[in-house]
């Protein structure tokens, strides 16, 4: 029945959902800077009314409850942020080793390899008017060992920063799992509070966050489930069959990532397609005991490569690699390489620093490409011979001005002791092993610069030609000009015979090694450098480009984002005060009551 207590009870039912409304408001202010918080609102909703019944037909009203206290949150603002997310850290990490990569060439400058060359170059072209000169031909020599050694720097500064990126994978791969696991934590503690009764939306911010941060690794896909559980995968499986990183069903089979440390080829096979990886369970490599070993066979080479820049395996949650159905490959197992499931998204850091690995191979590649021309060209010019090796006289080139210094070894008076090793291994000349012969260092009057040199082993045998004969100087420095199939270096050339095969279309050495006929589908060493310096800055600059864009974009989306579950302290002082009023009118309500229950009471007797 309706009465003064009935509307005494309205009066508190509206007081406490007052108390209710200010207590989301004042948590929504407190958290105005939270990292992930979203707002919150109380929801409002009358309470079931009372029926009059007999002469009073109707309902009568009974007053609110809060219903629910929901977060403000737009599920497609996420997935949009979470998918440019992924996007904005693969072209940041590409942006920051690519910058990493043009400080490493310096070009152009003064100490660049391409300067550099133009001085080894204009060396000789100065030596061939004063071929007698032994200053001039110091400067040779000097001009040629900064040369080499600028090659050699660049390659080891490339090889330091492939480990760096590396390296980060590693790191990369630890965060991740680390970031997964408490995804998987949060994930039950929200079933669990919401299979009680409650909402627990503080603790899907602290979910949402972690998956927001998650989403910079790789692109990410979420499928809602009952009780607001997830079940969260990559968005690229890469063919596998069980991809769930966590799980809203409670299973604790879940897909983890592996770190392949290092991998190496089986020795014991002639084939060369079988390979060792060496590998740490969830990228820890704090302990040997996460060590684990796989061999894999049938690796060709683009395998290899592939798995060598990539380095991330799927494996369970204990961390041991599967296979696409989820069964694990145990320790110093056999397997064919199809069996080995790489991780490789399409966007995210982790992508990122794949691709950024096959550019510094393709960099590397280049500058050992560069290397080998010149001392194939220079060389064959030097000693007159197309080859490390001939019929006529001399057998061989006694005098190489450039050699592989991790093979060619010296006597105490400085003269190659292996000579016919280190014509073998001309061949296997790198940006990183490439330098000057000592014994041109030590006496740079062994330097060949005559036109008879070629019929001579060492230059002091020539009697032939006089002193001021610089023939075979000019012929070197006149290389700056001559077209090369440098692009096929390290394909189908892998030495000075292969440079100068005639059958194959490539250059032709003449005239006792003084004439170099330019092959028209090549280009000069400068020309060439020149490419991959190009192609270096249009990479770098479309990564700085995206980066922007991206940055641009995402701010945006989290502007739009913001306006949507941002807290806005105007917006919260202002209900504020609105519920403040609500609680003060309905406390006047029970104010009023009492009075009038006072003058049932008490008026009455009068």
């Amino acid at each position: 029945m309706s009465g003064l207590f009935s509307t005494f009870n309205i009066a508190k039912r509206g007081m406490e959902v007052q108390q209710k409304a200010i207590d989301v408001t004042s948590h929504n202010i407190a958290n105005a800077n939270t990292a992930g918080y979203s707002r919150q609102r109380a929801n409002i909703e009358t309470t079931r009314p009372q029926s009059l019944g007999g002469m009073e037909a109707g309902q009568l009203g009974t007053g609110a409850q809060v219903s629910t206290v929901d977060r403000i949150r737009d599920t497609f603002l996420d997935y949009q942020v979470r998918n440019e997310t992924s996007i904005s850290g693969q072209y940041s990490t590409r942006d920051n080793f690519l910058s990493q990569i043009e400080d490493v060439f310096t070009e152009p400058s003064d100490t660049g390899i391409s300067s550099l060359m133009g001085k080894f170059f204009d060396s000789w072209q100065q030596l061939s008017k004063q071929p007698q000169s032994s200053n001039a031909r110091t400067v040779v020599v000097q001009q040629t060992l900064a040369l080499t050694d600028a090659l050699n720097h660049t390659y080891t500064q490339l090889k330091d920063l492939k480990n760096n990126a590396q390296s980060l994978i590693k790191n990369t791969v630890t965060d991740m799992n680390s970031t997964l696991n408490q995804i998987g934590e949060l994930n039950k503690e929200i079933i669990s509070v919401k299979n009680a009764g409650d909402t627990p939306n503080d603790l899907m911010d602290k979910r949402d966050l972690l998956i927001d941060q998650l989403s910079s690794k790789f692109n990410l896909s979420i499928d809602k489930k009952a009780f607001e559980g997830i079940n969260l995968k990559p968005a690229d499986v890469n063919g596998m069959k069980a991809p769930e990183l966590v799980k809203a069903d409670g299973d604790t089979q879940v897909a983890r990532f592996s770190y392949i440390s290092s991998m190496e080829k089986d020795p014991t096979d002639d084939s060369g397609t079988t390979y060792k990886i060496t590998y740490y369970k969830l990228g820890n490599m704090d302990s040997e005991n996460n060590k684990q070993t796989i061999t894999l066979t049938n690796v060709s080479p683009d395998q290899a490569k592939e798995i060598e820049e990539t380095r991330v395996i799927w494996s369970n949650s204990d961390g041991v690699a599967t296979k696409a159905d989820g069964y694990p490959l145990k320790d110093g197992s056999t397997v064919d390489v199809q069996e080995l499931k790489l991780f490789s998204p399409t966007a995210g850091e982790v992508k990122g620093n794949i691709t950024i690995q096959k550019d510094i191979d393709n960099y590397i590649d280049q500058v050992n490409k560069l290397a080998k021309s010149i001392a194939f060209t220079v060389n064959a010019v030097h000693s007159g011979m197309s080859s490390t090796t001939t019929n006529g006289f001399p057998d061989k080139d006694y005098m190489p001005l450039f050699v592989n210094k991790s093979v060619a070894n010296y006597s105490v008076n400085g003269q190659i002791i292996n000579l016919d090793d280190t014509l073998k291994n001309e061949s296997e000349i790198t940006a990183g092993n490439i330098t000057v012969n000592k014994e041109i260092l030590n006496d740079v009057m062994k330097l060949k610069t005559k036109t008879r040199d070629s019929n001579f082993a060492y230059a002091d045998q020539n009697t032939v030609d006089g002193e001021g004969d610089g023939a075979r100087a000019l012929a070197i420095a006149q290389l700056k000009n001559n077209l090369l199939d440098i692009q096929d270096v390290g394909t189908t050339v892998n030495s000075r015979a292969d440079l100068f095969d005639m059958s194959k279309g490539k250059a032709v050495l003449k005239d006792n090694g003084l004439t170099i006929e330019n092959n028209n589908n090549g280009t000069t060493l400068e020309a060439y450098f020149k490419d991959s310096i190009d192609k270096l800055g249009v990479q770098a600059q479309e990564a700085t480009r995206m980066v922007t864009n991206q940055q641009q974009l995402l701010d945006s989306l989290n502007q739009t984002k913001d306006s949507v579950s941002g807290v806005s302290l105007d917006e919260e002082m202002a209900n504020l005060v609105q519920f403040q009023h609500a609680y003060s009118a309905n406390a006047k309500v029970i104010s009023t009551v009492d009075e009038l229950l006072d003058v049932v009471v008490n008026g009455l007797k009068k």
